[in-house]
C-alpha cells in the first residue's frame, strides 16, 4: 500500500480545486487538513477529519488520536461540517480490516488487497472512530441514486434506498442518468449489497405512480413486503419498472422496529 503526507495531499488537492472550480467548491467541508482532531470550544468533543469530514470520537477513544494535531474551534462551527468525505477518500473503521472507497457519497468496501492497490493511487487509508460512522450516509428521503459499475466489467447497476438493480435496458439507463453518470465501484464491492431496499424506504416503480413503504409483518413472519400508501411523500426513491415485483403486497401497514 502506498502512503503519503496527508498535509502534501491537501496542499496539492486545495490549490488544483480552488484554481478549477472556486472556494465555493470545498463549500461544507472541515476548514483543516486531514488527519487533525478537532475540539469543541467549551466543549469536551472531538471530531477525526478525513476526506473533509469529520468524525466523532467517543470520551472512550480520545487516546487512540492523541498524537495528532488539534485545532480548537466554536462548537457551532464544527456542527456545520459535513460528516461524509469527499469522493476517493479511502477509511477504515479503527480496529477493523475493511477498508472502503467513497463513490457518490457512498462507502464501496474494497474486498482485498488487490482491488485495493487499484485504488489507493498513493492516498492515505484513514483510521476513522468507532462510532456509528455509517449513519451520515443513509438517505432517509430515498431519493439518491447512482449509477455503478464495479471495475473492469461492463454491467451497470441502479443503486438506490440501499439496493441494487441490474439495468439492461438503454431507456433506463438513460431514464437514471445515462452512461455519462456512471460512476466505477470496487470489483467485487455489489456481491454485499441486496436487491432489496433497506426496510422502511419510500419507492415506486419508474412508470407507476403507487408508491410503496417496505417492511416486515412482525418478527415472526419472514420476508420483506411492500404497502401502497396514500401519504404525500414529496421525496421517494424511484426503481426499474418490475424491480419490486418480488416482494408481496401487503394490505395493512409494515414496521420494521419492534
Amino acid at each position: 500500500m502506498r502512503v503519503t503526507s496527508p498535509l502534501a495531499c491537501i496542499t496539492r488537492w486545495l490549490v488544483l480545486g480552488l484554481s478549477l472550480f472556486g472556494a465555493q467548491a470545498f463549500a461544507g467541508y472541515v476548514d483543516a487538513p486531514d488527519d487533525v482532531v478537532l475540539l469543541g470550544i467549551g466543549t469536551s468533543n472531538r471530531y477525526y477529519v478525513a476526506g473533509g469530514a469529520r468524525f466523532y470520537i467517543p470520551p472512550a477513544q480520545h487516546s487512540l488520536y492523541s498524537g495528532r494535531t488539534t485545532v480548537a474551534l466554536p462548537q457551532a462551527t464544527i456542527d456545520g461540517y459535513t460528516q461524509v468525505p469527499r469522493d476517493g477518500t479511502l477509511f477504515r473503521q479503527i480496529g477493523s480490516s475493511r477498508i472502503y472507497v467513497v463513490v457518490g457519497q457512498r462507502p464501496w468496501w474494497i474486498p482485498n488487497a488487490t482491488e485495493l492497490d487499484a485504488w489507493d493511487d498513493w492516498r492515505v487509508v484513514y483510521d476513522i472512530p468507532n462510532s456509528n460512522w455509517s449513519d451520515p450516509f443513509i438517505d432517509f428521503t430515498y431519493a439518491q441514486s447512482l449509477l455503478v459499475m464495479e471495475r473492469t466489467t461492463s454491467d451497470i447497476y441502479l443503486w438506490v434506498a440501499g439496493a441494487k438493480y441490474l439495468l439492461t435496458d438503454p431507456s433506463d439507463i438513460a431514464y437514471f442518468g445515462g452512461y455519462g453518470s456512471v460512476k466505477w465501484v470496487p470489483l467485487g464491492t455489489l456481491a454485499e449489497i441486496s436487491s432489496e431496499p433497506w426496510c422502511g424506504a419510500v419507492v415506486r416503480e419508474r412508470s407507476s405512480s403507487t408508491v410503496y413503504v417496505t417492511g416486515f409483518i412482525n418478527p415472526s413472519t419472514p420476508g420483506m413486503r411492500k404497502y401502497a400508501t396514500t401519504y404525500p411523500y414529496t421525496a421517494y426513491g424511484v426503481v426499474p419498472d418490475g424491480a419490486l415485483s418480488g416482494l408481496p403486497t401487503s394490505s395493512y401497514g409494515l414496521a420494521c422496529i419492534w
